[in-house]
């Protein structure tokens, strides 16, 4: 039997309100996003100065407004993700950027068996990676250079692109449904 987790409180984690993305963003629209009135640790730092593309911003904030993964292409050094990140903090929106260099494995995504001391002995226990907890969280997740990720890790990340984005942690009997804000 495999136990489903999802958040225990309805709006846990929810956006509290909605901005113009004409005051925020300074585009031509009458659209409004959700955000949060609070920032916290994994919102990113804000840089006032940054100039947004209008059809790119757009489309980020189509995600966060519709719960809907993006792709975001272009050459390598040309501010996609940083584009992701100024969106993210002007929404206070928690986002954790995954650069998918050669050194990132499914165990770090997913997690590990670590051990540790509980009641002064030594136990195995899991240690979840960052993919489920940002699937059970808030979280923007930026894939950085998704060109380089390796074949095994990027089977792990198909899954969670997918619609309903469950993932399934085999060495727990666990599957992760994703947080509404995910």
């Amino acid at each position: 039997m495999r136990a489903e987790t999802t958040s225990t409180t309805p709006n846990a984690g929810l956006p509290d309100m909605q901005l113009s993305v004409r005051q925020v963003f300074g585009i031509d629209s009458d659209i409004e996003v959700p955000a949060y009135s609070k920032a916290n640790e994994h919102v990113p730092d804000l840089d006032p100065d940054y100039l947004f593309n209008r059809e790119v911003t757009l489309a980020i904030l189509a995600g966060f407004k519709y719960n809907r993964r993006v792709m975001v292409q272009g050459y390598h050094g040309t501010g996609k993700s940083t584009h992701i990140e100024q969106v993210a903090a002007r929404l206070n929106w928690p986002c954790i950027r995954v650069n998918l260099d050669s050194h990132v494995s499914r165990i770090d995504l997913v997690g590990k068996d670590a051990i540790v001391l509980k009641d002064g002995k030594q136990v195995t226990e899991f240690r979840e990676g960052i993919l489920p907890y940002a699937l059970q969280t808030n979280t923007a997740l930026v894939f950085d250079e998704y060109d380089a990720g390796r074949p095994d890790v990027m089977f792990v990340i198909q899954r969670v692109l997918e619609v309903s984005g469950k993932l399934t942690l085999l060495d727990q009997s666990k599957v992760i449904r994703p947080h509404q804000a995910f």
